[in-house]
């Protein structure tokens, strides 16, 4: 009886060491796959031709968001905080490339459950081209400031009078210690 029973516990206590090293691999190896995913993804549609310098032949039917510099192409999701679980969130309240002021688009850098869109926003830089696809129209900005910024400064969110793309996400990666925070404005001609 003794013998089952210390055999049915050296089997118990087996799997849960399996269960216990499967969710440490996964918690170390999860930050890093977005980089490895980076680097073997296939370069998105619009992405690609825009490094071509080709015009696409369709506009997104959805207001869509492009950053060659850091092979994104996301659609940008409205609504409540719960939006920012979905990719892009483009705050409420705040400007539009047809409206005016400051458009503030945000988006995870991590999780471990949810998508990580702005995992290479580190990439992004001074003078890089920014893309918005809104309302079947395209808008073309430039990055002026790449900024890191506390929590707590609300103040890259305040509205503007003159037009301004802001994104902005958490940095380092895997913490919410602060925010990295991307301003680009229209480019000639655009607004």
């Amino acid at each position: 009886m003794r013998n089952g029973r210390t055999s049915k516990l050296r089997i118990f206590n087996n799997l849960l060491s399996l269960v216990v090293i499967g969710l440490c691999l996964y918690v170390i190896l999860a930050p890093l796959w977005p980089k490895v995913a980076y680097q073997i993804q296939d370069t998105p549609d619009l992405v690609a031709k825009l490094e071509k310098g080709e015009e696409p032949e369709k506009i997104p039917a959805e207001n869509t968001l492009v950053i060659p510099g850091m092979k994104l192409q996301q659609v940008l999701h409205e609504g409540g905080e719960e939006a920012l679980n979905k990719g892009i969130w483009h705050m409420p309240g705040t400007g539009s490339p047809t409206t005016g002021g400051n458009m503030v688009l945000s988006g995870h850098r991590f999780t471990y459950g949810g998508p990580a869109v702005l995992y290479h926003m580190d990439k992004v830089k001074k003078g890089d081209k920014i893309i918005v696809y809104w309302e079947k129209k395209k808008y073309e900005y430039e990055v002026k400031n790449i900024l890191v910024v506390p929590p707590t400064r609300g103040d890259v969110q305040n509205q503007t009078k003159d037009p301004l793309l802001t994104i902005y996400t958490c940095t380092p990666l895997v913490t919410a210690a602060n925010r990295l925070v991307i301003q680009a404005e229209p480019m000639k001609g655009n607004l």
